[in-house]
């Protein structure tokens, strides 16, 4: 693990004198992505739409997941600002050619959106571990780029794991527009945590929509890559687990 050291008046400083607030990323930092959940989604979306008397390939409703997908992660990382998981599936339906009453509407938006409740993502290595002790320590947020996945599922996956309690706040994209980079949601949450930028450290796996977005924002920033062979140069530590948290705070 890497780190880079603060000074305040010629003195060496620890974070823990430093920082009030910690912010986390939501996916690659707290959770990991369930294996084969896009291809879940395609065939459950493929066949609501056969059942509909509108039926699509596989390919093709993979094509259309996989051009959602896309646009919202650029709309995200060029311009700051997000795609909601009902935007995703305007873009599947336009892509495929399909027209769908409301009803139908409705189940393919459920079936896209709500399938992490199915098959819930895994917990990142000492994720509840390193939560518990942090938030004795420090106020909490979570900070997140949602994808095809809304806030409301995100935070009812968090409570079953236990994890809610220990945030103060929860922003998603989804819910207030704007994505990181963007400096606005970083801001956001920490309004809703009543400190500053300079009191806050913000963890994530990314180092643009993460490191380079806390950063611009005002703040600290830890990013949590594994494979890494040496630290992007904007970030403030570099650590390869969560539980290495503990050694900084």
């Amino acid at each position: 693990m890497s780190r880079t050291p603060l000074f305040q008046g010629g003195c060496l400083l620890e974070v823990a004198e430093v920082a009030r607030a910690l912010t986390f990323d939501f996916w690659n930092t707290l959770y990991r992505m369930p294996d084969g959940i896009r291809q879940r989604r395609a065939r459950v979306l493929g066949q609501l739409l056969a059942d509909a008397g509108q039926p699509r390939s596989a390919e093709a409703v993979e094509a259309a997941l996989e051009g959602a997908w896309r646009e919202a992660w650029l709309m995200q990382r060029v311009h700051g600002m997000d795609i909601t998981p009902r935007g995703h599936v305007e873009h599947i339906k336009k892509s495929l050619g399909v027209r769908v009453d409301a009803e139908l509407d409705e189940r393919l938006y459920r079936a896209y959106a709500y399938e992490l409740l199915e098959v819930p993502p895994p917990l990142n290595h000492g994720a509840c571990e390193v939560l518990e002790t942090l938030a004795g320590r420090y106020v909490l947020a979570v900070v997140c780029n949602t994808g095809a996945s809304p806030g409301v599922v995100l935070r009812r996956i968090m409570e079953a794991d236990g994890l809610l309690a220990h945030f103060r706040a929860t922003v998603f994209s989804d819910e207030v527009t704007w994505a990181k980079p963007n400096t606005r949601i970083f801001r956001h949450a920490l309004g809703l945590l009543g400190v500053s930028e300079g009191d806050a450290v913000h963890v994530g796996d990314d180092s643009l929509t993460d490191v380079i977005g806390a950063k611009l924002a005002g703040m600290r920033a830890v990013w949590l890559q594994p494979e890494a062979g040496w630290p992007v140069p904007e970030c403030d530590w570099h650590i390869r687990a969560l539980p290495e948290l503990l050694d900084i705070f």
